[in-house]
């Protein structure tokens, strides 16, 4: 039904539309904002506008519709297939190239590449960030938009003074600066209007500002310029957060229609935008945020490469070779030998490197067999042997190894002469008092010692007591088995003599016999309990005792190979394996004194 008034029409739905759009304001603030309305809406009729058909539109350059642009199926399809190439490449080079790829990542150009590449997307994440806490955006958000309700089957008209609204409709637009920096009246490339195709702007209403005094703002501005399907709103200086609302009656708004709103304009440096905030993220920022992630995980990746077989980055000079080898020969070597092939079995998992140590001379008659079979070999000799079956062997000196003479914890001495060390293990003493010269002193003397394949008991007999390598003196022959008992047959007085096949042996009886003494290498004993160290003339197995003052018992540990080993043979590598910095360091652990360092003067001389 149309309305016979109006006057009060227009005011009746007037006060419809904004208790509608303002639920729950004060009554006296509704009828002041009706007030007003009317007399805009009498003004609007009054005034004809003119259509905007043949106004000039800006460019699509100018315009800056808020919606955001979304990719298209066919962009979709192509973007899918290039990460879907990469992903196939990645993986297949992962597959059948990955020791080629973990090489190239663990070196120093793969590192510094990927260093790099975290770097820039950081920065490029940093740079997104901060550019969007400082872009000027502008919200236009369309909060109502919607005809007045009317009965089914009634037409409502609201007519003015002169002219009649057809299919009032209204439209609330909530305006906000949603960026981080101000917007100035200079900043507007263009202005902000709002089109509504197909319908015709009857009256235009600014409220609810926030702060309040940006009415004065918008006052002292003029009002929105209408124009027929058009709201034009002024260049508005906002601060961050500032906003408010416009109010926007139509004509045309014909129920179950999709009306359509329009947003247009543009800012320097910004854009204007539908949404109703500030985005948490851009998608330029996870775009860098992503690539910063990939890389850290890449690098998380590269530093577990470094520290994990196979492609743990090999020490200097170290090569790995498959197969599998023996290394057999010195007890006293037996601990530095254990270590060495078990770090170079970690380097290299696909080579089994087994450690034997029957003695230095049966690890070369074992060389010497495997030679004649075709086993892959290696022997470690405390000293050189001289003996014919050697001969076609290839040795190599390695590090000097320091012994010491040692005695049970109850033996009446710390210290001998090389004189008395002399009288002890060649039999002449037989008990300690004729060492001390200490008639209390009356426990026997009970010597352990190693048997002749010990090249440990070589560099005794040669340095110690014959005092010149070229006339060795020979250790006493043993008379006891058990190191306790002299065995069936013995002399009558002779000396408390024994041998033990392995250093380990050798401490072990020394530490539980009284009156025991015997001798092994210093990194042995060091680690031995219930035993001491006896010092030799005053001196000690410290490589500044041998060099300096003349200590004289120590060897030179020889490495042995057979003649003519393949290069490329894990014989070859494990050998090699022993000359680098990695197994200087492990046999520096061990009081070993590689010939490669100042021992190297001193290893030619044994």
């Amino acid at each position: 039904m149309a309305s016979t008034d109006p006057q009060r029409a227009t005011r009746d739905l007037s006060r419809q539309l904004h208790q509608a759009a303002y639920p729950g304001s004060e009554p006296a603030w509704i009828e002041e904002r009706v007030a007003t309305a009317e007399a805009r809406i009498g003004r609007a009729m009054l005034a004809r506008p003119s259509t905007a058909e043949g106004a000039r539109r800006l460019s699509d350059v100018v315009l800056n519709h808020a919606a955001p642009r979304r990719r298209t199926t066919r962009q979709r399809i192509v973007l899918g297939a290039g990460l879907g190439a990469v992903a196939v490449v990645a993986a297949v080079l992962g597959i059948t190239e990955r020791r080629w790829v973990a090489e190239a990542a663990i070196s120093t150009i793969g590192i510094t590449g990927l260093l790099a590449a975290a770097a820039v997307a950081i920065t490029g994440m940093v740079a997104s960030v901060v550019r969007a806490r400082r872009e000027r955006v502008l919200s236009c958000r369309v909060r109502i938009d919607a005809p007045f309700g009317v009965d089914v089957g009634e037409t409502v008209r609201l007519e003015s003074e002169h002219h009649a609204v057809a299919d009032p409709g209204v439209v609330v637009v909530r305006i906000k600066n949603t960026g981080g920096a101000p917007l100035r009246q200079e900043d507007y490339v263009s202005p902000l209007s709002l089109y509504f195709p197909g319908r015709t702007v009857v009256s235009v209403d600014a409220t609810e500002f926030e702060p309040a005094v940006l009415e004065r703002v918008l006052t002292g501005l003029g009002e929105a310029g209408i124009e027929r399907d058009r709201v034009k709103l002024p260049a508005v200086p906002l601060q961050p957060g500032d906003s408010f609302k416009l109010v926007i009656v139509l004509s045309g708004t014909k129920p179950g229609t999709n009306h359509q709103v329009v947003v247009e304009g543009g800012l320097r440096g910004g854009r204007i935008t539908t949404r109703q905030g500030r985005e948490k993220i851009r998608p330029e920022t996870l775009a860098w945020g992503g690539l910063a992630a990939l890389c850290a995980g890449a690098f998380a990746v590269v530093l577990l490469l470094n520290n994990v077989t196979p492609f743990a980055k090999l020490p200097e000079g170290v090569v790995c070779a498959s197969g599998a080898l023996s290394v057999e020969g010195s007890t006293a070597f037996s601990r530095a030998t254990t270590a060495l092939a078990g770090s170079y079995g970690a380097y290299c998992p696909e080579a089994s490197v087994k450690v034997r140590t029957p003695g230095s001379r049966e690890g070369l008659e074992r060389l010497v067999a495997a030679g004649k079979n075709g086993t892959e070999q290696l022997a470690l000799s405390d000293g050189r042997f001289d003996d014919p079956q050697f001969r076609e062997l290839v040795a190599e000196p390695l590090a000097i190894v320091p012994f010491t003479l040692v005695a049970g914890a109850d033996v009446p001495i710390g210290a001998l002469s090389a004189d008395d060390a002399r009288r002890i293990f060649t039999g002449a003493a037989h008990t300690w008092s004729d060492i001390t010269h200490n008639p209390r002193d009356t426990g026997a003397i009970r010597v352990v010692g190693r048997s002749t394949d010990s090249g440990t008991r070589q560099a005794l007999e040669k340095y110690v007591l014959g005092g010149h390598p070229g006339t060795p003196v020979q250790q006493a022959a043993p008379t006891s088995d058990s190191c306790r008992e002299p065995r069936q047959g013995a002399p009558p007085g002779s000396p408390t003599v024994c041998e033990q096949g392995s250093t380990g042996d050798l401490l072990d009886r020394v530490a539980n016999l009284d009156g025991a003494i015997g001798y092994a290498s210093v990194s042995d004993v060091d680690q031995a309990d219930g035993v001491k160290k006896i010092t030799l003339d005053g001196r000690e197995g410290t490589f500044a005792d041998i060099r300096e003052h003349g200590y004289p018992f120590w060897t030179v540990e020889y490495v042995y190979s057979l003649a003519g080993s393949e290069p490329g043979s894990l014989a070859s590598a494990f050998k090699n394996f022993l000359f680098t910095p990695e197994s200087h360091s492990a046999l520096a652990a061990f009081r070993f004194y590689t010939c490669a360092d100042d021992a190297g003067p001193l290893c030619l001389r044994r």
